[in-house]
This record gives structure tokens, C-alpha cells and sequence, in this order.
């Protein structure tokens, strides 16, 4: 198994470099433009498909891709070189795309981050019971699998603790009522915001 999962970290390479050259976007600029006006072209192409190209579904490769190197980088430790060159890559990629060729995204607070880190205690939930079953396997006896067999718990409580001790969705209501906060300077928003379609004319 870890040799199918480094065969499929390699291709990533492949792949994410096949994301850079923004092929679909540019494909249907060409074909949207022997229509209508470059401008209108440029519209109709953006902004990319959100159901791969998306925030959240990049963010669930990513994770995808990080899990790979944690779970199977114990078994066969060039995964995680593999994993770690992958990233790379991507931090390469993504950095010149998001910043510079992709049209903005909304920020939504946090959700995608706060999924991804959900989704990488089940992938350490997924390792720690792997990793015990390995050694109740291959150990000379059940020793390695007596000292592994609490993480599992470890785990579990870690995720019931994060998923209910941090609020991250809301502002706890002290934090905006302390003295520091209130004696903070305050930003001047000059002007006022007039929405067009409002101004009557």
C-alpha cells in the first residue's frame, strides 16, 4: 500500500502543475471569446470550478495529502520525504496562483481551517489504531501494542476537547467588554458606503 500512496503523491506533482498553467479558465476564455467581447469572456470564464478548484475542496486534498505522510510515513519513511516534497510544490504553486492569477475569494472566518484540523484528528484517530494493529500483528508480543493502545483514547479526547472548548465562531463576550479592549484606539472609517443601484438618478 505505501508504494501506491507514493506513486500517488508523485503524480500530484503532475497534477498541481497542471493546476498552475490555469488550462480550464483559459480554454473557456478562447472559446467564450470567438463569442463575445474579450471583457465579457474574461466574466464568463471566472471564477474557476469551486467544486475541485474551490477553497474547500483544496483544502480536502491538502489534508488528504498531509494524512498520507503522517499514516503511511511510520510503515515506509520515504513517504514522508515524498509527502514533504510534495508540499513544497504546492506551497510553490499555490503561492503564484492565489496571490497573483486566481480572482479573490470570500473570506468565511475560518470554517475550511477549522475542518481541515476535524479532519486531521480522524486521519491521527485512523493512525493510532493502524499503528496499534500493526504491532498487535508483527510485535514479538503485545507489549508495543499495550504502550500505543492509549493514544487511541489521547486522540478521541483531544478531538472531543477541541471540537468543544475553543469558540471560534463567536467572540466570548469578556473579551470585548475588558479594559484593554475598550481603551484600544478605535480605526476612523471615513466616508460612507452609497450603493449604486440605490442613488436615484
Amino acid at each position: 500500500a505505501t508504494h501506491y500512496y507514493m506513486n500517488y503523491l508523485v503524480m500530484q506533482w503532475t497534477t498541481q502543475a497542471l493546476v498552475l498553467t490555469r488550462y480550464i479558465p483559459l480554454s473557456k476564455f478562447k472559446l467564450f471569446s470567438q463569442i463575445f467581447s474579450e471583457e465579457e469572456a474574461k466574466e464568463l470564464a471566472e471564477p474557476e470550478d469551486q467544486d475541485y478548484y474551490g477553497l474547500g475542496s483544496r483544502s480536502a486534498q491538502f489534508v488528504t495529502f498531509a494524512l498520507i505522510g503522517i499514516i503511511y510515513g511510520t510503515m515506509s519513511p520515504p513517504v514522508s520525504v515524498i509527502s514533504c516534497i510534495t508540499f513544497a510544490i504546492m506551497r510553490l504553486f499555490y503561492g503564484y496562483l492565489v496571490v497573483f492569477a486566481e480572482t479573490k475569494k470570500p473570506d468565511l472566518g475560518g470554517v475550511f481551517w477549522v475542518t481541515m484540523l476535524h479532519q486531521t484528528f480522524i486521519g491521527l484517530l485512523l493512525y493510532t489504531v493502524v499503528m496499534t494493529g500493526i504491532y498487535y500483528r508483527r510485535g514479538s508480543n503485545y507489549g508495543p501494542m499495550i504502550i500505543s493502545l492509549p493514544s487511541i483514547f489521547y486522540v478521541l479526547w483531544s478531538m472531543r476537547r477541541f471540537e468543544s472548548l475553543f469558540a471560534w465562531e463567536t467572540l466570548p463576550f469578556q473579551e470585548l467588554t475588558d479594559e484593554a479592549t475598550l481603551k484600544a484606539a478605535k480605526r476612523e472609517i471615513k466616508g460612507e458606503y452609497m450603493q449604486p443601484e440605490m442613488i436615484k438618478g
